[in-house]
């Protein structure tokens, strides 16, 4: 048994050597779902991608076809149900802050999205001397707010990830956009 001591003295290779090994230890992977799981994963990228094109037309088809100006119903409700939203999203992301929980990721893009979203949407729907206020609180509240959120949230990703990084002894020096997903097989070259 290593103890902590001991562990503590390990040189960063050293280290990176051990959790290999020990990882090594570890019962292999169930090979039995992976067709599965990759199938589901290429689903997944045909749907979300197709989605993100299929938007094309229909941003302009709304570009041509809205009108300039529209009166709606259920104004009130809207925006007090969105601004409830906004809230819920960062009382969430408060809590899972102060009990230092993985959640705290997903809840800190969330608030950052809506965030963003508000102060789009009440900066384009304001008019008059509305329309300033509305400015002022997207541009000093509410976009450094979201900014931050996702700042935080992708330095917890990052740290996270390198952990888990040096623990499988991989280089924990890779950009976000070029770690793997932990948990998932990798992509199988044909």
């Amino acid at each position: 048994m290593i103890s902590d001591l001991e562990l503590r003295g390990l040189s960063h290779r050293e280290r990176a050597e051990l959790a290999q090994r020990l990882a090594a230890l570890a019962p292999p992977v169930p090979q039995g779902r992976t067709v599965v799981e990759e199938r589901t994963r290429r689903w997944f990228v045909i749907v979300v991608g197709v989605a993100s094109v299929l938007l094309i037309p229909w941003i302009v088809a709304l570009a041509a076809t809205l009108p300039r100006h529209y009166l709606t119903g259920h104004w009130r409700a809207t925006w007090v149900g969105f601004d409830l939203a906004v809230a819920v999203a960062l009382a969430t992301t408060a809590w899972a802050a102060l009990r230092r929980r993985q959640v705290v990721v997903l809840a800190a893009f969330v608030s950052a999205t809506l965030l963003g979203c508000d102060a789009w949407f009440d900066i384009m729907t304001a008019s008059g001397p509305d329309r300033w206020a509305s400015v002022a609180t997207g541009v000093l509240v509410e976009l450094p707010l979201a900014g931050w959120l996702f700042f935080v949230a992708h330095h917890l990703v990052r740290l996270s990830m390198r952990r888990l990084l040096v623990l499988s002894g991989q280089p924990p020096d890779l950009p976000l956009r070029r770690m793997p997903l932990f948990g998932v097989p990798p992509r199988q070259r044909r």
